[in-house]
């Protein structure tokens, strides 16, 4: 059977991510589509507006086979660890070929801007770590030092779009894959409601749905069904309820930035370089989350590292911790369909049949995670402690948006299967 695989967060899922399902099949021609999807909280640095079951359920609903989570500490990662954490899924699970969304959807671009990146990562670093020192942003550090080295004009280009960033990402991660790029239609990755596009960006969304839709005198989500599925319609929150979580939200980050030493702030991930004394002394300061992040914004330190920086202080995310992990260490199952259910049997297959030959290659197969219950015991160390941050991530998640901790903790949720 061939696989097909897509790095997604569905935050929430709308008809470009519907339109791009479609496209990466006819594509690539396989014969099932593997998601691996960010889990309650996503790469911006915030919670997901829908769970991560839902929005699993939405992604087989639209035509994935199967959706595996992404763990928090990559999703709450910057734009390379996010990449490689899906792409290190993805091929695990067996498939032969990825597809991501770009601006340009041109393969030769990308694939060489990936390449001169690979060939340069030394120099690159060295001088973005020289330019940051003189308050340059990441994305500015990095695009200066990829033309100072030579880079093409092509690939500065790439380098100023986002979804050709993490393309750029993807490919630098894959080793066994091939790269199946789809050219992005519609809104822009930030464009924002009323920019009159075919196909609505999720941050359009996601403002339609926050400010309760004056258009017409129709809600948030009346609105918001012009461009995502009717699955995602029936389940969208009201205006009211986000505005709730926002509150919950921003009062347990300040209770976790101002309840923890700047020492520990800046072991966080996003941390360091004094970030911690400044978001704690902004925090008493601030009127809500935005505030808050703006206050402690820079020209050097982007309005997402401080997101992400808050996320991981709620989290209780430290580098220490994590220090040895080098990428997911489990596959954790969200969902399957039929088709999705024989590709997760052919992997467990393949991990008893290594097992039991006493074969090296059983140490490089993932384990399944369908039930954490029952099969925890087949992941020990790092990727323990990575399972345990999913588990807990989803506890304040549902802290945030007014759940139950115990009737829709992890350990109560059911793989959905459709």
């Amino acid at each position: 059977m061939k696989a097909a695989g897509i790095t997604a967060e569905y935050n929430p899922l709308h008809n470009g991510h519907a339109y791009h399902i479609a496209r990466a099949k006819e594509l690539s021609g396989c014969d099932a589509l593997v998601v691996a999807m960010s889990g309650d909280f996503v790469q911006r640095g915030a919670p997901a507006v829908m769970d991560k079951w839902t929005r699993a359920e939405h992604a087989l609903r639209c035509g994935a086979d199967l959706v595996i989570e992404i763990p928090a500490l990559y999703c709450l990662g910057n734009a390379g660890q996010y990449a490689t954490a899906g792409v290190k899924l993805l091929e695990a699970a067996g498939v032969s070929c990825i597809s991501f969304g770009s601006e340009s959807g041109d393969a030769e671009a990308l694939a060489g801007t990936a390449r001169f990146i690979k060939e340069h990562r030394a120099e690159m670093d060295a001088l973005i770590s020289a330019y940051s020192k003189e308050g340059m942003s990441y994305p500015a550090a990095r695009a200066k030092a990829f033309e100072e080295l030579g880079g093409s004009p092509e690939g500065l280009a790439v380098l100023s779009s986002p979804n050709d960033i993490l393309a750029a990402e993807y490919i630098m991660a894959m080793d066994k894959a091939v790269p199946v790029p789809v050219k992005r239609e519609g809104a822009g990755y930030n464009d924002t409601a009323g920019s009159g596009h075919r196909f609505m960006s999720a941050t359009g969304i996601r403002d339609l749905l926050s400010i309760g839709g004056s258009r017409m005198h129709r809600s948030g989500a009346e609105f918001a069904a012009e461009f995502v599925p009717e699955c995602v319609t029936r389940d969208v929150p009201r205006a009211d309820e986000l505005s709730e979580r926002e509150q919950r939200l921003f009062d347990l980050v300040r209770y976790a930035v101002l309840t923890t030493p700047a020492d520990v702030i800046d072991d966080c991930p996003s941390g360091g370089e004094g970030l911690g004394n400044l978001l704690r002394a902004e925090a008493g300061k601030a009127g809500d989350l935005d505030d808050l992040i703006l206050r402690t914004k820079s020209k050097r330190y982007t309005y997402t590292r401080i997101s992400r920086l808050c996320m991981q202080v709620l989290l209780g995310i430290r580098r220490a911790e994590f220090a040895g992990a080098d990428g997911p260490g489990y596959i954790r199952v969200l969902g399957f369909t039929e088709t999705g259910r024989k590709i997760l049997s052919g992997l467990r297959k393949e991990k008893s049949a290594a097992a039991h030959a006493d074969c090296e290659k059983n140490e490089c197969l993932l384990p399944v995670i369908t039930n954490i219950n029952k099969e925890k015991e087949l992941i020990t160390g790092d990727a323990e402690a990575l399972l345990r941050l999913d588990i807990h991530a989803s506890d304040i998640y549902n802290l945030i948006t007014g759940g139950s901790v115990s009737d829709l903790s992890d350990h109560r949720q059911s793989v959905r299967i459709l």
